[in-house]
């Protein structure tokens, strides 16, 4: 199989061609129910962030899916070593997120008080169950290519 200038192959190309049209399709399906249900008067969130729900629920579908078919790297860049830039960049942002909340410590809970809109909420734990189903994906996949190796 020919590689491209991404490093994909013509399979993985395919899939990943397979499940983006598959999730745009399901994304654009999710968006018009809620528009509908929006409606007739059915409000779940507030209008931005129904949207970035569902945009962010499909996308994690989509990472999983791409992972667990084995499209979502090249060929050539599954066997290169990760494990330095993954550390670096976590720690990276702990220390962001810790610098963010010292600053503006003092201003969230006045921001929060006042309003019973819990959209923020939601957006976040949509975002980390998709990234955690994610990771677990990738890992699950990794430890099945080690015991492959092995073999």
């Amino acid at each position: 199989m020919r590689n491209n200038k991404g490093g994909f192959d013509e399979m993985q190309r395919e899939r990943r061609g397979n499940v983006g049209n598959q999730m745009f399709m399901v994304m654009v399906y999710t968006l018009l129910i809620d528009c509908s249900l929006y409606g007739f008067g059915v409000r779940w969130l507030n209008y931005p962030a129904n949207v970035m729900v569902i945009m962010m629920a499909c996308l994690g579908i989509y990472l999983v899916r791409l992972i667990a078919t084995n499209a979502y790297l090249p060929s050539n860049a599954q066997t290169r070593k990760i494990t330095i830039p993954l550390i670096i960049a976590i720690v990276g942002s702990a220390v962001l997120a810790i610098a963010a909340m010292n600053l503006f410590g003092g201003y969230l809970p006045q921001a929060t008080e006042n309003s019973e809109d819990n959209s923020a909420m939601v957006l976040f734990i949509v975002s980390a169950v998709s990234l955690i189903a994610a990771a677990i994906v990738a890992a699950i996949k990794r430890a099945n290519n080690r015991h492959e190796e092995d073999d």
